[in-house]
């Protein structure tokens, strides 16, 4: 977990320790990192998919594993975000709230959080289609997120839609809410 925090926002803008044990604790179905070996940790190397199944395979040890991005996430209720809402998790609830989407300076701009967005809504779809009555998740209706105005085309180019400014104050500069609609 202490490497994560190394990946957070400004530190105005970064989720605390704290909140980042308390959201993976509360929902770790809605948790993906992307892990790469060590030894494939160089900048001008191809980025290889993130595999949220298994950030161990090919026997690796998770001592010789650096985490290069992550996505955290809890289960709201409800068509929006609120402060409120960003500031809980509801197990119950039947949208994804996506708090963080984080890369590694080194990494960025490489197409690591394009991918580990894609295999993200592939993860939520699975949840969707392998749930049974034993389950205690809802179905899950929607993912929803805030983003910064220079983010907005890549959670676009997932196929999330801009609602407008959201409501949440989080750090000095606006944030703008987006939506993505899970199929059913």
């Amino acid at each position: 977990m202490d490497q994560s925090v190394n990946l957070e926002y400004p530190e105005s803008e970064a989720a605390s320790l704290k909140n980042l044990v308390f959201r993976q604790d509360a929902a770790p179905d809605l948790f993906l990192g992307c892990y790469l070996r060590k030894e494939e940790v160089q900048i001008d190397s191809p980025i290889p998919n993130p595999n949220p199944n298994n950030p161990n395979s090919g026997n690796t040890s998770s001592s010789s594993l650096e985490l290069v991005g992550y996505i955290v996430s809890t289960l709201v209720s409800g068509d929006h975000l609120t402060h409120s809402s960003m500031s809980s998790h509801n197990p119950s609830g039947d949208a994804v709230c996506i708090h963080s989407v984080c890369v590694s300076t080194a990494f960025q701009r490489r197409g690591v959080a394009t991918r580990m967005l894609k295999e993200y809504l592939q993860h939520l779809q699975r949840l969707n289609n392998n749930m049974n009555a034993s389950t205690s998740m809802n179905k899950l209706k929607r993912v929803l997120l805030i983003a910064h105005e220079h983010t907005i085309g890549l959670y676009a180019g997932v196929g999330f839609v801009l609602i407008g400014q959201s409501s949440v104050e989080h750090g000095p500069d606006p944030w703008f809410e987006m939506v993505y609609t899970l199929d059913h």
